[in-house]
């Protein structure tokens, strides 16, 4: 794929069962599969996820599956996924998706803290 940036990931800790992975480059079929392993093990591992978007240029139905997945094995154990500071693009395609009218999708980091700190 000439031109795909390659999907970075990165990975913090927010203290007691909380990270925050933070996406960088394009999330398609191609970089699926590396992040369904992250997500399914932080999913795990922690009650609430945090995924920062601010540098993820696109996101296919992949994509879009891969965090509705998350957001299952999350809820089943009283958890979160929350999604934020995504582009235009991304948004368009969250919105039509439905993403944005589950309530999981926050226009920046503190936004998606903040309602974390509500739902406790």
């Amino acid at each position: 794929m000439a031109g795909a940036s390659i999907l970075q990931i990165a990975e913090s800790d927010l203290g007691t069962a909380r990270c925050e992975l933070r996406l960088d480059g394009e999330l398609d079929l191609w970089s699926a599969e590396r992040l369904q392993a992250v997500l399914q093990r932080v999913s795990r591992d922690n009650a609430a996820v945090l995924v920062g978007l601010e540098r993820c240029e696109f996101v296919d139905s992949t994509g879009i599956a891969l965090f509705l997945q998350a957001r299952r094995q999350l809820e089943e154990k009283g958890g979160r996924l929350l999604l934020y500071g995504c582009s235009e693009q991304v948004l368009r395609i969250f919105t039509v998706a439905g993403l944005t009218d589950a309530g999981m999708v926050f226009a920046d980091r503190g936004e998606a803290i903040r309602e974390l700190a509500v739902v406790e």
